[in-house]
């Protein structure tokens, strides 16, 4: 007896030893690879605990109660089918971040026992649970399960009995209850569906699932929003019901994202902080953002020892004591070329700081980019938002850490786009028109479009958002342009026998709502060198007064010179898109400061709004031509209610009195040929405040009466003075 009373401790020893050796094992081996506990943590998550329970008493029952796991061998598995059950429970909650967001707190076991579709996984359950009593007394459960299923028997029929009493009574007058229910406003939608008058669309695959309802104080927005105006109280737009149909998401393509190893980007980090540490500059990499294009690092600048004499005249060394400063920010920016070279790109950008962070931002190429699909922002919820609330969304890119990034054009409220050749500005432009398209119907969205490279935005032609045909000649620029501003004026009028302030309060008080529209003009310099001053004053007219009755502007240009993006334009258009550029002059023209000669191009762009401080990098969407016809194709075949239009051509008035000045500008132009040898259009623009066709159309006049000689177009003429020419006091009668 004493010596199996000896071996007690000694067995006890034993297996804590051999469990202190497994728990060490494994803990080493999560600390040396990280992925190796998230593997073992996304395989049961919280079901460990439930696990461990059951295993430490089996454990401790083994080694004092041996004889009890033969005799209560029904409880254990009963244990078992209860635990089972436990993990099953656990799988339909998820945690709000890491890897159990995905599969539930019971990680991937759990899914297996319950998780997705949830009727499926509440159907396991409840067979594991049902199964305990029948594991733990098999005859009591039988002589009891058939109580239940009697009682249950007679209770289902019992309630079909009353039902059909019910109908048969009150049936028609609860089928018109019912019916009236259904036509009332509904909050969930489907797509590819007429809906109620408060019609939300939505953007969810396979067509499951809807929008709800905008409530007046929005969700939290990410850290690098720029959208300060979902950060208040907004009430939803009205959306009345309508025949057309919005077209369902599928029909723009999927795509997937290209990962980087996370031992890469360990790589990239370990360089930036050895490089800048040989230059004597201490930084710490503390944040990595990946996105489709570009790397975000975010450096922590360290301390920098600083020795400074006392009053002894002994430094700070010598006494034993030393300052410690902060490395200072421009330090870091002036070692952008050693970090390119230790990196091995010349396309870095540092922006410091970070806003809303404390870091000091260093862009780096992706080595392994990829693309921004129209689909992947159309989906995200800040889309479904902006168009559940009756807004125009534009499907803008994904963000430097790959945060999509979605902005209300009715908020910006009109858009200046600029960028070199093979920047990217032509799919951008598609994209978000696109974008539009896919959230408002003809009824609530009108466009009209300008394309003078006749290429770009003519295959739109044909869809019924459109007011007129896309206009290639820029001789009719101006009288669309004109049109567009008697409109303006005309809704003006309306706004104020209506006693509102803006297009969204006339449109929950009118019987007969107004429509949004956008104008798009795609090659802005090709119409300011043909008629730049009228072009640029009525393009700064709409800017200035167009929001308040719902016209807003998208203006594209490739050469971003102050000739084009002049001051007045710049000055009413506070968000602006820069793609890449050749020269920092012309980043400074479109942002007023640099930063978009060092882009990528292919998409990479910087944005710029009145609700962001500083540009923000941002990857645009990318539509292809295929699902750019598919969407034409759906909107040309729809047969919708008529649409108002706007009538472009000039009223009888308008053109008498278009007449008496163009007398008054004639008699002006015959006064300076008496003054002047020479007479250009260039000096008729100037003097006159004129556009370049209407200089011409003087000059060709003042030929016809002899005053001026012949010549080229556009050419400067000589003043003939001689006493067969014009004399004061005849009159020209066929001036048009």
């Amino acid at each position: 007896m004493a010596t199996a009373v000896d071996r007690v401790p000694d067995r006890k020893i034993v297996i804590f030893v051999m469990l202190l050796v497994v728990f060490s094992s494994l803990t080493t081996a999560v600390i040396i690879s990280p992925t190796l506990g998230e593997h073992i943590w996304g395989t049961l998550g919280f079901g460990f605990i439930p696990v461990g329970i059951w295993s430490g008493s089996m454990i401790a029952l083994y080694r004092y109660r041996r004889e009890w796991m033969v005799k209560h061998h029904r409880l254990w598995i009963a244990g078992i089918l209860l635990v089972l059950a436990n993990i099953g429970i656990l799988s339909f909650f998820n945690a709000s971040q890491g890897i159990l967001a995905e599969t539930g707190l019971s990680g991937n076991w759990g899914q297996a026992l319950g998780g997705d579709p949830l009727i499926v996984g509440f159907i396991k359950v409840g067979i594991l649970l049902a199964l305990i009593p029948f594991v733990i007394s098999l005859r009591r459960s039988l002589v009891r399960s058939k109580r239940i299923v009697l009682i249950l028997g007679h209770l289902t029929i019992l309630m079909i009995h009353l039902m059909a009493a019910f109908v048969s009574r009150v049936g028609s007058g609860a089928w018109h209850f019912i019916s009236n229910l259904r036509s009332r406003p509904q909050v969930i939608t489907v797509l590819d569906e007429e809906s109620g008058p408060e019609f939300v669309p939505t953007f969810v695959p396979n067509k499951t699932k809807s929008a709800p309802r905008v409530p007046a104080e929005p969700a939290n927005q990410n850290k690098e929003s720029l959208s300060e105006a979902d950060s208040k109280p907004e009430q939803p737009r009205i959306n009345r019901a309508s025949k057309w149909r919005l077209p369902s998401v599928d029909l723009l393509s999927t795509g997937e994202a290209n990962l980087v190893s996370r031992d890469v980007l360990d790589e990239m980090a370990r360089r930036i902080e050895t490089t800048l540490a040989e230059h004597g500059v201490e930084v710490f990499v503390k944040d990595i953002r990946t996105g489709p294009r570009v790397i975000r690092f975010g450096l922590v600048p360290g301390w920098v020892k600083k020795n400074r004499e006392n009053r002894a005249g002994r430094s700070s060394e010598e006494a034993g004591t030393q300052d410690l400063t902060r490395v200072k920010v421009h330090n870091i920016l002036a070692r952008e070329r050693d970090l390119a070279l230790a990196l091995k790109t010349t396309d870095l950008r540092i922006e410091s700081p970070i806003p809303g962070e404390g870091l000091v931002g260093l862009e780096v190429p992706n080595p392994n980019p990829s693309l921004v699909l129209l689909r992947s922002v159309a989906m995200t919820p800040e889309f479904r938002k902006i168009a559940g609330r009756g807004g125009l969304p534009l499907a803008l890119g994904q963000g430097t850490g790959g945060d999509p990034v979605t902005m209300d054009l009715i908020d910006l409220p009109h858009l200046l786009i600029a960028g070199a050749t093979g920047s990217g500005k032509s799919v951008s432009i598609n994209s978000l028109i696109t974008s539009m398209l896919m959230a408002s119907r003809p009824d609530r969205l009108r466009m009209i479009m300008i394309d003078p490279k006749r290429v770009e935005l003519t295959p739109f032609n044909g869809i019924p958002h459109l007011l007129i045909p896309v206009v290639v000649n820029s001789d009719e620029v101006l009288k669309v342009l004109h049109g567009l501003i008697r409109e303006m004026f005309r809704r003006y009028r309306l706004l104020e026998e209506a006693g509102v302030r803006n297009i969204d309060r006339f449109n929950e008080k009118s019987k007969d709502p107004m429509s949004f529209i956008v104008l798009i003009i795609d090659e802005l310099a090709d119409l300011m060198m043909s008629a730049g001053y009228e072009v640029e004053q009525a393009l700064v007219r709409l800017a200035q007064l167009g929001r308040a009755t719902g016209i807003h502007l998208i203006l594209c240009t490739q050469r971003p010179s102050v000739n084009v993006v002049t001051g007045l334009l710049k000055a009413n258009i506070a968000a602006r898109v820069a793609f890449a550029v050749s020269s920092q002059v012309d980043s400074r023209v479109i942002l007023d400061g640099a930063g978009a000669e060092k882009l990528l191009g292919k998409g990479d762009m910087l944005f710029l709004s009145a609700q962001s401080p500083k540009p923000r990098r941002i990857q645009g969407t990318l539509v292809s031509d295929p699902e750019i016809e598919e969407l034409i194709e759906f909107w040309s075949s729809q047969k919708g209610p008529p649409l108002p239009g706007i009538f472009f051509d000039e009223p009888e008035e308008a053109e008498e009195e278009y007449g008496n000045d163009n007398d008054e500008l004639l008699n002006q132009v015959r006064d300076m040929a008496q003054r002047y040898h020479h007479i250009s259009p260039s000096l008729l623009q100037r003097r006159l405040q004129i556009g370049y066709p209407k200089a011409m159309q003087l000059i060709n006049i003042l030929e016809d009466e002899g005053l001026l000689s012949s010549g080229e177009p556009g050419r400067t003429r000589a003043v003939v003075k001689e006493s067969g020419g014009w004399r004061p006091g005849d009159e020209y009668e066929n001036f048009e």
